[in-house]
């Protein structure tokens, strides 16, 4: 089955991306009247991260978030045919100094990312790197099919997608060897996981606090990442160094901050704040 729907997609690859965003515009239009995707969650999220937003204005970033997401899943499906230098046009990095001082050093780096813009794209660029050594733990999707095209499109430049149950043992065999490790760090811990709650657009929030613990594991210096749009088809991603104390809490606060400038590119689909 996985092949078959890699088949479709890479063949939809084919068409230009302008195209696929014209595509992407008429699924935002059949999505306002008739699907509603998880419309529900979506006005749940913005009314605690902004309750004192007015309908009106509500109404206008969901409208706004359907446009960015729609045309996000064209941008990860054009992706599929990307080469190198097709992905470096489309995303910049701002201050890429930062992170080949740290290479050049031999440091391990932590890199803090999140639901935020496009972070498959944020991946590619960030494999293309020389010398990265990037890797990034996920969890696998309850759908196979899916898992494995979402694989295979990860991997293309050469970054290492690690299982959850299987990161325990992987760090200890990387803690010898100098690399880089990426983290999506807005998904939903299990309390029971090794989480904390941190107050997060006023909401006690839990939020995993193994990237906290990798990093002094490592002595690694960690950076969160900023990616942002600088026009409507292009990206800019900007690292900004963190601290060693309180890792999870800066993050947090960098976050908030990263939403509240353009709100419309966060995944507010996704139930933050089920637990």
């Amino acid at each position: 089955m996985s092949k078959i729907i890699y088949l479709v997609l890479l063949i939809s690859s084919i068409i230009p991306i302008r195209g696929l965003n014209y595509i992407a515009r008429i699924i935002q239009c059949i999505n306002k009247y008739i699907i509603r995707y998880r419309i529900n969650v979506i006005k749940k999220n913005i009314h605690l991260a902004f309750p004192m937003m007015s309908k009106d204005d509500t109404k206008n970033l969901i409208n706004r978030f359907y446009q960015y997401f729609f045309t996000t899943i064209m941008e990860i499906i054009k992706s599929i045919r990307w080469n190198e230098h097709q992905i470096k046009s489309k995303v910049k990095i701002k201050n890429i100094a930062m992170i080949n001082t740290s290479l050049k050093k031999g440091q391990h780096i932590v890199l803090l990312s999140a639901h935020y813009s496009n972070w498959e794209l944020l991946l590619l660029r960030l494999s293309l790197i020389p010398n990265i050594n990037l890797n990034t733990v996920y969890k696998p999707l309850s759908n196979q099919s899916f898992n494995k095209i979402l694989l295979k499109i990860r991997t293309k430049f050469g970054a290492e997608l690690v299982p959850l149950s299987k990161w325990r043992y992987f760090m200890l065999r990387k803690k010898k060897s100098p690399s880089t490790f990426m983290f999506v760090c807005d998904q939903v811990p299990n309390p029971r996981e090794n989480s904390v709650r941190i107050n997060f657009f006023n909401q006690s929030t839990l939020f995993h606090k193994g990237p906290e613990k990798v990093t002094q594991f490592l002595n690694a210096k960690v950076f969160y990442i900023d990616m942002y749009k600088s026009n409507i088809n292009n990206y800019i991603i900007n690292f900004k160094p963190i601290s060693s104390n309180n890792i999870t809490k800066q993050y947090v606060s960098c976050l908030e901050s990263t939403i509240k400038k353009q709100p419309e590119y966060w995944l507010w689909s996704h139930n933050r704040w089920k637990r």
